[in-house]
């Protein structure tokens, strides 16, 4: 490394981003399941929320594929077979995430069972996939980045993330990560939020991201 890493970065904050995908893996297979024919407005809100959060599992996983494997693989010597297998683990995911979205408008139109169950199986497989890589790489790749990152760097990977959310999207993205944070983590995310961010998600976010919740299951 030509910078010499004079403290760690704290990678838990991927812990925290994991936690929403996971969250979403448990509920989505059974909303979209849960799904009657011709209840389209109850569609257009379950295929909204399943298109969210494949908007930010892409974001996240560009991201890595852009800015991390790279570092990691120049940085880390005999670790190579474990990133492809990160890199292998992107690419069935991309597969079962585009056979997702290419049912996504007809489910929103018309949420027929057949169509519901097959949609389901997919989000069920995706989520079978992606934990199996997020415990993989919360055991092994978060230890790696802590050691061979800078803080910096790890920063930049976040950024590097949020810059491929839509702007709209933002505030949405981050009430979704303080409803599944604890107390102790939501004040290290305050910390690192900006001011805005701050002011809004006590605002609105908070109460919006609530309702959203009550909605998707009916309460």
């Amino acid at each position: 490394m030509s910078e010499a890493v004079t403290s760690k970065p704290d990678v838990h904050d991927m812990v925290v981003v994991h936690r929403t995908f996971r969250q979403a893996c448990a509920e989505l297979p059974e909303l979209v399941r849960g799904l009657r024919p011709g209840d389209t407005a109850r569609a257009e809100l379950v295929v909204d929320e399943v298109r969210f959060m494949l908007m930010g599992l892409e974001a996240h996983h560009v991201s890595e594929d852009e800015f991390l494997w790279p570092r990691l693989a120049a940085r880390t010597a005999g670790q190579a077979e474990t990133i492809a297998r990160m890199e292998q683990q992107h690419h069935r995911l991309e597969e079962l995430v585009t056979q997702v979205t290419g049912a996504l408008d007809q489910l929103a139109a018309d949420p027929r069972q057949p169509l519901c169950e097959q949609v389901a199986d997919r989000l069920a497989e995706l989520g079978t996939v992606l934990t199996a890589h997020m415990d993989e790489e919360e055991n092994t790749i978060l230890p790696l980045a802590a050691d061979h990152l800078t803080v910096a760097e790890w920063e930049e990977l976040g950024e590097i993330s949020l810059a491929k959310i839509e702007k709209k999207h933002l505030l949405r993205a981050f009430s979704a990560l303080m409803a599944v944070a604890t107390p102790e983590e939501q004040q290290t995310l305050l910390t690192k939020a900006p001011l805005p961010a701050r002011v809004l998600w006590r605002l609105t976010g908070r109460r919006s991201h609530t309702r959203r919740a009550a909605r998707l299951r009916g309460a």
